[in-house]
């Protein structure tokens, strides 16, 4: 009898883990958010030439970011992290213009739903602020 009792409970517990397995085979992941590649500054027509290259590393974000502002350079590079379809990261400037100064600053970006735009804002160190807006290439 404990014999029969053995054979059961192996067999329902076979049966269960097999039926476990299945439904995690039938499941899409989740697409997780992308931020790597290229992807262009679309804020307004006072800027040309403007893109921001973003490359992931764990959780971490990193970003190089030139700019032609009326038409003077201006090139910041930065890092920080990633959560979820966010991005938040400080970038030192580089090449500043002067009307700008040196400040850099911290970007707050959000994925859109389709996954192929950046919106939010910069805050700069000096406290100035403003929208940004990328469009993946």
């Amino acid at each position: 009898m404990k014999r029969f009792n053995v054979i059961i409970l192996f067999s329902l517990s076979f049966l269960a883990l097999s039926f476990s397995c299945q439904n995690q085979k039938n499941k899409q992941p989740i697409p997780l958010a992308s931020f790597n590649g290229v992807w262009e500054d679309v804020n307004n027509g006072d800027f040309k030439n403007c893109y921001a290259v973003y490359s992931e590393v764990g959780d971490s974000i990193h970003i190089a970011h030139y700019i032609e502002f009326k038409g003077q350079p201006f090139f910041e590079t930065g890092s920080g992290i990633i959560k979820g379809d966010s991005i938040i990261y400080h970038v030192d400037v580089i090449k500043p213009i002067p009307a700008w100064g040196p400040d850099g600053g911290t970007h707050y970006l959000k994925l859109s739903e389709d996954k192929n735009t950046l919106k939010g804002v910069f805050i700069t160190d000096g406290g100035h602020k403003g929208p940004l807006v990328f469009k993946r290439r």
